[in-house]
């Protein structure tokens, strides 16, 4: 039966997400198990507005007690501190819906981490463009007679590549922190 539940309210939160509720949605959901889902998805409760505005559409109510007791056990699974990290490891935005300090703490630790890969993603793409730009130069050194210009660029370009590099290396290394408590 749980797993009944679980599978219509994915169901339903794949409809839902990007359209309004259709009268069959409105008239047939399992309003706890779409809570469910909600919460375990961190959404804010301006969800359930959304849900209310779209049934009124039909003249239908929404089972709010229903879907709050589905939404609250949703953010107990959601609200847990790995589950923070994993969110901000992921890029993905936090909705301010968890009352719990280590969850923010966790998903700001990992949204950090996301930035910091970001960026090294980033400095990999442009080591890597700096790299086909230096062999482009090459190339025209060979064939041209005005090398003072290309070999201006290249060490520009070279230059750029270093700095890049050294802040890669900067990344990489972790940061030592020690907390001392009394």
């Amino acid at each position: 039966m749980r797993h009944s539940s679980i599978f219509l309210a994915f169901s339903v939160l794949c409809m839902t997400q990007c359209s309004s509720l259709s009268i069959e949605e409105c008239t047939h959901s399992d309003w706890f198990s779409l809570g469910l889902a909600d919460g375990n998805r961190g959404t804010s409760t301006e969800q359930l507005n959304q849900y209310q505005k779209d049934c009124r559409e039909f003249n239908l109510n929404v089972d709010t007690a229903q879907w709050k007791q589905g939404y609250l056990q949703g953010l107990a699974n959601y609200c847990q501190p790995e589950n923070g990290y994993r969110i901000g490891l992921a890029g993905q935005s936090y909705y301010g819906v968890c009352s719990s300090n280590e969850f923010v703490e966790r998903y700001n630790q990992g949204h950090q981490q996301y930035q910091i890969n970001k960026r090294m993603a980033d400095i990999v793409e442009r080591l890597n463009s700096i790299d086909r730009e230096i062999s482009s130069i090459d190339g025209k050194l060979n064939n041209l007679t005005d090398k003072a210009s290309l070999l201006k660029q290249k060490n520009s370009l070279l230059n750029e590549k270093n700095q890049l590099l050294d802040e890669g290396y900067r990344l990489r290394r972790p940061d030592m922190r020690f907390e001392f408590r009394y």
